[in-house]
Parts: C-alpha cells; sequence; structure tokens
C-alpha cells in the first residue's frame, strides 16, 4: 500500500515542480517580483529531483528541474550583475 501511495505523490510533485519552474522563471525578469524566484526556483528544483526518482512524471519531473535550474541561475546572474554595479 505504501508503493501506491509513493506512486501517486510522484507526478504531483513533478508537476509542482514545473509550476514552481516556470512561474520562478518568469518572475526572474520582473525587477521587484524577482526576489520571489530566489524561493520558487530552488523549490521547485529540489521538487523535481525528488520526482525523479519516481518513473511517473518523470519527464514532467526533468523539465520542471531545467526550468528551475535556469530561473536559479536567471537569479544568481541577476545577484552577480547587481553587485557588479553597485561596487562601481
Amino acid at each position: 500500500m505504501s508503493e501506491q501511495s509513493i506512486d501517486r505523490r510522484g507526478p504531483g510533485m513533478a508537476a509542482a515542480s514545473l509550476i514552481l519552474g516556470v512561474f520562478g522563471l518568469m518572475l526572474v525578469w520582473i525587477p521587484l517580483f524577482g526576489m520571489i524566484a530566489w524561493i520558487l526556483s530552488p523549490l521547485g528544483l529540489v521538487l523535481g529531483l525528488v520526482a525523479m526518482g519516481n518513473p511517473a512524471g518523470r519527464g514532467v519531473a526533468i523539465a520542471g528541474v531545467t526550468c528551475s535550474a535556469i530561473g536559479l541561475l536567471a537569479c544568481i546572474g541577476w545577484a552577480m550583475l547587481f553587485s557588479f554595479s553597485v561596487s562601481i
């Protein structure tokens, strides 16, 4: 019975990872709302990595991890750009 609960939880976590990754990727480009991407992107990355262990929804989990990773890299890039421009 516990195997069925794991199988049912995997696609949900994969979908949540994709949703958080896409929202994080969209919000990172909006100046003040980009701070929310610092929360959404790592959360989507963790959920996607956990969901990749389940064969059900693996493709969605890979898409969520990809979107979340790109969003997190964009957040880091913006932080580096901002810190460089402030230090000049």
